[in-house]
């Protein structure tokens, strides 16, 4: 990229670009705290979630039979190795776009505000970056489980022994390690589509950040699935 792309990158942006970068952003590492913020009165499903963990950890080592634990641990991964898989299959075809944006310019006349081959491929290189950040997250989460795995596999047999409940509690750990990072990457996901709202203009990605992150709050904070966690 020359110097002279650079100025004409710089002259399609303005202030509203700069202030919905900022709600982007802020939005998001926000929602993110406040969801695995563990010391509230109104914990999120994340967080019910992680005490659940604890307490699988805890039961899993009273069992005898801890096959319905293993069975369950490998669903989990699979899971991540899914959303990792496709995410990278995401990549691929974000790539291609930055390869030939013209293609995205034909497809978007009437629709994409007037702009120019850089500026294009500087908006889409910051879905790149953030589909690449869910990748290495659901990676990671999947090497997690693996750990916990191995740990759960350490337990002794004898579930009530003081080692059996360290044990557990380092199972739990990575457990819980393992699905925050998931949940980062899904997040990172959700994120990623918001982005693309800046096609469209600045508005357009304040308005998407908005709504995307409203209806994390919601499903954290206010949906059924919590109420059904916390109900007696």
């Amino acid at each position: 990229m020359t110097l002279t792309d650079l100025s004409m990158i710089l002259v399609t942006f303005d202030w509203l670009d700069a202030v919905a970068m900022l709600i982007f952003w802020t939005l998001w590492l926000g929602s993110t705290w406040r969801i695995e913020r563990d010391e509230t009165s109104r914990p999120s499903v994340h967080v019910l979630m992680k005490r659940y963990r604890y307490r699988w950890m805890d039961e899993m080592a009273a069992r005898d039979v801890r096959i319905f634990d293993s069975a369950i641990l490998n669903g989990i991964r699979q899971s991540t190795a899914f959303f990792g898989s496709t995410t990278l299959l995401a990549i691929g075809g974000i790539f291609a776009i930055i390869g030939r944006p013209e293609l995205l310019l034909n497809a978007g006349q009437g629709i994409l505000p007037p702009t120019n081959i850089q500026t294009v491929q500087l908006k889409v290189l910051l879905v790149l970056a953030i589909a690449s950040y869910a990748f290495l997250k659901f990676v990671w989460s999947n090497r997690l489980f693996s750990y916990c795995a191995i740990v759960m596999a350490a337990m002794p047999n004898d579930g009530t022994t003081e080692e059996a409940k360290r044990v557990g509690i380092r199972a739990a750990r990575l457990n819980s390690y393992a699905a925050r990072a998931f949940n980062r990457g899904l997040r990172a996901i959700y994120y990623a589509l918001t982005a693309m709202a800046w096609l469209l203009g600045p508005l357009a990605l304040a308005a998407a950040a908005i709504v995307t992150t409203t209806v994390l709050i919601r499903r954290e904070f206010f949906s059924r699935s919590r109420a059904a966690l916390m109900a007696d």
